[in-house]
């Protein structure tokens, strides 16, 4: 092979590389956006479970 070709085929190789490498990202940015938003869901979740454990011990209290 020549020279030439042989420096194409390794460009090429760059170049799908290079794609992959900008999905992969793409992929990665969604997956962020969805953990943080899980991330944010889940301190919602806790900060009401938290109110409504104190109400309920609050409640339980006043029945004694």
């Amino acid at each position: 092979m020549s020279l030439v070709a042989e420096i194409l085929d390794r460009l090429s190789g760059v170049s799908a590389l290079r794609e992959k490498v900008a999905q992969q990202d793409k992929v990665l940015e969604g997956m962020q956006r969805i953990v943080l938003d899980q991330q944010r869901e889940l301190a919602e979740v806790k900060g009401t479970l938290r109110a409504l454990v104190t109400i309920r011990a609050g409640s339980a209290r006043e029945r004694k």
